[in-house]
């Protein structure tokens, strides 16, 4: 997928600084997005403070005034407040006995087949922590989304983002593993990444180096090493333009009776949540897709779920909405919990 424009590049726009001479290795740029599609579709932008995005976040509008002849209205402003957002640093080390590299037919398929392993754990690792980032258990990491999305709806406040957390379980939720469907606006305007200032957007591939390393029995043999390095954070602008159906139980998903109403529920958060200005993606794991299907088959809804082909990609649409099947959601979440 590529852009929402050019002010809204993606990681697959971003990520130029694969190789020294700064041009693309495009299989690793394939299998970056590919594997993790979430990286394919999120917006990414430099930071604005050093290695912290500062967003200014409205948390309430101005108040108009219906005026007569010879009346003006009271002056009033909108209410502001401010969130800075960290940002972490992902590396991984890559080391090639250099006899294994002298003996290669091709040298450089043979180094780039090692760099694809690399690029995918890490590729797993960002995406997994844009979703379930917390700096309280990890200070090294970022926030991830269900951190500004923990606590289902209390009530009808639709400037709280509990509003925007649906509760997919029974009327009493049991013990078994629970899962999430997330509905993301992309965009500046709603949830991007960024990385620090003065660095570049994506993985950066430093050049190979010879050095010395060192066995078990601490003799010396001289290997090629490379290092990979990413900076990466994660901004909400407006909770507004993203959500979640929470506590999905697994136990409960393909029953014949006595589940949620799991299209409905999808149809309500596909209502709650705004999409003005913003490339809008539905995420989930394979099966709670299958599902989804399973139960659009039942209630006579197949039209619900469709395949189309965006971008020149063949892709499942949810109601006219992107579905991507997302592997580092994960599927014994912790409970969503009611809002105090």
């Amino acid at each position: 997928m590529s852009t929402l424009g050019t002010r809204n590049p993606t990681y697959r726009d971003v990520l130029s600084g694969l190789r020294k001479d700064q041009s693309r290795d495009a299989d690793i740029v394939e299998l970056f997005v590919e594997e993790n599609p979430i990286l394919d579709d999120i917006v990414v932008t430099e930071a604005n403070e050093g290695t912290s995005n500062l967003t200014t976040i409205r948390a309430g509008l101005p108040t108009p005034a219906w005026t007569g002849l010879y009346e003006g209205p009271q002056p009033s402003k909108g209410s502001k407040k401010q969130v800075k957002d960290a940002s972490g640093t992902v590396e991984s080390l890559l080391e090639i006995a250099t006899k294994l590299y002298d003996i290669a037919p091709d040298r450089e398929a043979f180094m780039l087949d090692e760099a694809k392993t690399h690029v995918e754990a890490m590729g797993q690792e960002v995406a997994g922590t844009i979703v379930y980032g917390d700096i309280a258990s990890d200070p090294k990491t970022f926030n991830g989304l269900v951190k500004r999305y923990p606590n289902i709806s209390n009530g009808e406040d639709s400037d709280e983002s509990p509003f925007y957390v649906l509760d997919g379980s029974k009327t009493a939720i049991s013990t078994a593993a629970l899962r999430s469907i997330w509905l993301i606006g992309h965009g500046t305007k709603a949830v991007s990444c960024f990385y620090p200032k003065g660095t570049r957007g994506g993985i950066v591939r430093n050049p190979v180096e010879d050095v010395w390393s060192e066995d078990v029995t601490n003799g010396k043999y001289k290997v090629k090493r490379q290092l990979f390095q990413w900076h990466v954070g994660l901004t909400v602008r407006d909770f507004r333009y993203a959500g979640r159906i929470a506590n999905i139980e697994s136990d409960a998903m393909f029953a014949s009776s006595g589940q949620p109403d799991y299209l409905e529920l999808v149809r309500r958060l596909h209502i709650r949540v705004r999409n003005g200005g913003v490339r809008q993606t539905w995420y989930m794991d394979r099966l709670t897709f299958e599902m989804l299907n399973v139960c659009a088959s039942r209630k006579t809804q197949s039209n619900a779920i469709r395949s189309d082909t965006l971008f020149e990609r063949p892709v499942q649409t949810l109601y006219g909405i992107p579905v991507r099947i997302l592997d580092a959601l994960e599927v014994n979440e912790t409970e969503a919990v009611v809002a105090s």
